[in-house]
């Protein structure tokens, strides 16, 4: 081939190792042969300098070769190419496996082609501080390669079975992984380019520090990984299956972690411009101290517990996901969702609750002390079996809401804030053995907006701050001056969803956001407005930029009512005037009696029947006014109106027998004075016509009306006794049902 190792005359190329780590200050001195009328070997030639009939490549392996006859140290020295330059470097289909374990050191050197298509390293492949200019190809079985402070233009180890691969310090601009089996990979402080580790597999990868433009894992297996401060353009982990993950501190712009699953991934105090958790599976995902702006949780599955305590969730989506327990302790919850969500136990204590939004989901238990309630918070047509809700604070303008509607809370607390109010609307709700809790000072009916609630096990006596009686057991009343602060509580999320828009697309300056910029959202220590709720009561410093709850907290006042929101907007106006529908205030008071029929509570149950009663005749009377309504049906409801109206006055509808006695004294009373009036001659005194209308009430169980002169009267006189024993009969009819109550 033109050239021998052996040749007389050494390579004068020297290079000074203490450039490697762990290396001696000292210089190292080429063991090769020089090229015949040159002073270097061929692989410290220029590679225009190297005679047309030496072939490099092959001058490489039969280095590596050696003779048997050298020694160790000859061996170990003849595997040295330490700042070597190759145009190309062509090792396709070697096997490389001396009886030595000196590694092949390629150290320094300068490679514009490496191809290893199909070979075999039995020793290390040292690459330390290598240079590649065009493509590094790796396709074939390794013991380790070891790339530590290496750039290369192109790796490729598709397909690589290797013990160890060392990429620290590393810069490629691209890299390409899939399918490679590697049982360990170290990429500490690399810098990537693009990326791809599609259907790799790798017990124990390290990536802590790594800089990825573009990274892809789609369908990779990690069993041992750790991307600690990592920085990711674009990481995409579809499908990926991880044991343990570690991405403390790892920062996104855009994180793909569709249908991944875990044993237990650490993503402490990371950050997100985009995240996709969407059908993750998981034992263990935790997300403390973390801002995920639009990130999306749909339908993933955590089978023991996902932690997101201490962080900042703006227009996260949690639709479909099953979650063992959720532990969002100390967490700003901004416009959050909840759609068809299942979580055994969500603990939200001292959280902010920005409009989160909790729809058709179940929750076994939920815990909820020392919270804040920023607008509405929406739980409509979910499964509570446990509740404890204590709100710390509200907002805007002192009021929150907190939206039941169709929603069935088995057993639990619903508190009230030291100052300000919650709103509770169990619109449609069924409320089981829960209780309302105030400061003492006012009926927390005043903040409870009760509209055709069911009440299964409900006690209305349990608690003094219900405070029936004082409120004549009227359910659907509002505190008449919860009103205006209840409309900015309604139009809230609507403003907090464009503040969240217009300050994620520009930062609410007009301006682009920069890369990799989120929101800023009030801290731990700031109200709602934004201010800092220290001791001293300092401010938020003015040239802070806004947050998203700041803008909608300024613009929720004024803001329009989405259209969805008009119709609770107009119920619960009509509740703060102390009135509701009649349609919806008989159904609302006779689900009330029910529940206080269930429970034995005959006294609620009383009152609520009467009120039921009255709003059915409210009914009745607006389908007598109904001109759209036949004469036929409009003559039927009057009817029905008179019934019920004479129900009312002469027994309170069953449950008043004094109504019975104050309507007989008044009958006796006017039959009274139709006597006086028809036959004035007839008794010397206004008192004797008084008994004999007093005797003709009561004649029917007296054997008869005695004997009277005047016909009129005396037919008169034996209407009454009807009418009487009719009285008594109503009379003995309360009488009975108040007792058995």
């Amino acid at each position: 081939m033109g050239w021998s190792g052996h040749a007389e005359s050494r390579c004068t190329f020297t290079y000074t190792l203490s450039e490697f780590e762990g290396e001696p200050e000292r210089e190292w001195k080429c063991p090769h042969g020089a090229i015949k009328g040159r002073d270097r070997c061929p692989f410290h030639c220029q590679p225009e300098a190297i005679p047309d009939d030496v072939a490099v490549s092959e001058a490489f392996l039969d280095s590596i070769a050696g003779d048997p006859p050298e020694s160790r140290q000859d061996r170990k020295r003849a595997k040295q190419f330490i700042g070597a330059t190759f145009d190309g470097l062509d090792l396709s289909n070697a096997v490389v496996d001396a009886a030595d374990n000196h590694p092949v050191d390629l150290r320094g050197a300068t490679i514009g082609r490496l191809d290893c298509t199909d070979s075999e390293f039995g020793q290390r492949l040292d690459l330390r501080g290598t240079t590649v200019t065009d493509t590094a190809t790796f396709d074939g079985t390794y013991h380790e390669i070891d790339a530590k402070d290496a750039t290369i233009a192109e790796a490729v180890f598709t397909g690589v079975t290797a013990d160890r691969v060392d990429l620290r310090n590393a810069q490629l601009d691209t890299a390409a992984f899939e399918r490679a089996t590697l049982s360990e990979i170290d990429a500490r402080d690399a810098t990537l380019g693009t990326a791809t580790f599609d259907r790799a597999s790798m017990t124990d990868a390290t990536f802590d520090r790594v800089t990825v433009d573009d990274g892809s894992f789609q369908h990779a297996t990690l069993e041992m990984a750790d991307f600690d401060e990592a920085q990711f353009g674009t990481g995409d982990f579809y499908h990926a299956t991880f044991d343990e993950a570690d991405f403390r501190q790892a920062e996104f712009g855009t994180a793909r972690f569709y249908g991944a699953t875990f044993s237990g991934g650490y993503f402490n105090e990371s950050s997100y411009d985009e995240a996709v958790f969407e059908r993750v599976e998981a034992e263990r995902l935790y997300l403390p101290d973390v801002t995920l702006t639009d990130a999306t949780f749909a339908d993933a599955a955590i089978s023991m517990k996902l932690v997101v305590h201490d962080a900042v969730l703006v227009d996260a989506d949690f639709e479909g996901a099953t979650v063992e327990r959720l532990d969002a302790t100390d967490t700003t919850l901004v416009a959050a969702s909840f759609v068809d969500a299942a979580v055994t136990d969500l603990h939200l204590d001292g959280a902010t609750l920005a409009s989160p939004q909790f729809e058709d989901s179940e929750i076994d238990r939920l815990r909820a002390t020392d919270v804040a309630c920023t607008g509405t918070v929406r739980l409509h047509g979910c499964t509570v079996g446990a509740v404890d809700l204590r709100p710390a604070a509200v907002g805007p303008d002192g009021v929150g809401l907190v939206s039941l509607s169709e929603t069935t809370v088995e057993d639990g607390t619903l508190g009230q804030p030291d100052t300000g109010a919650v709103v509770y609307d169990p619109e449609r709700a069924t409320l089981g053995t829960v209780r309302f809790e105030g400061d003492g000072t006012q009926s927390v009916l005043d903040y409870v907006a009760f509209y055709r609630t069911r009440f299964a096990g409900f006690d209305f006596r349990d608690d003094d701050a219900l405070d029936l009686e004082a409120s004549n057991y009227r359910l659907h009343e509002l505190d008449s001056g919860l009103w205006d602060g209840l409309r900015t509580a309604l139009a809230y999320p609507s403003a907090l969803d464009e503040a969240v828009k217009a300050l994620a697309d520009g930062g609410g300056n007009g301006e682009a956001a920069e890369p990799g910029a989120v929101p800023r959202v009030a801290a731990t220590g700031e109200d709602g407005a934004g201010s800092t709720t220290s001791d001293d009561n300092t401010a938020a410093t003015a040239d802070e930029p806004p947050t998203p709850l700041d803008v909608a907290a300024e613009q929720a006042s004024g803001h329009a009512l989405p259209t969805a929101a008009r119709a609770t907007a107009e119920r619960l106006a009509t509740a703060t005037k102390g009135r509701i529908e009649a349609a919806a205030g008989e159904v609302t008071y006779l689900r009330a009696k029910n529940g206080a029929n269930d429970i034995a509570d005959n006294t609620a149950a009383s009152e609520f029947f009467m009120s039921q009663m009255a709003y059915r005749r409210r009914c009745h009377s607006q389908r007598v006014r109904n001109s759209a309504a036949s004469l036929r049906e409009r003559g039927r409801a009057l009817a029905r109106w008179g019934m019920n109206a004479f129900l009312f006055v002469t027994t309170g509808y069953g449950e008043r027998a004094s109504y019975t006695l104050a309507a007989s004294a008044v009958l006796i009373a006017a039959y009274a004075g139709l006597y006086l009036a028809l036959a004035p001659d007839l008794f010397g005194s206004v008192g004797q016509y008084a008994q004999l209308s007093l005797g003709s009430f009561i004649a029917f169980f007296l054997g008869g009306v005695g004997e009277v002169s005047d016909p009129t009267v005396s037919l008169l006189a034996q209407s009454e006794a009807f009418l009487g024993g009719f009285f008594v009969a109503l009379y003995v009819f309360a009488l009975t049902r108040s007792v058995s109550r």
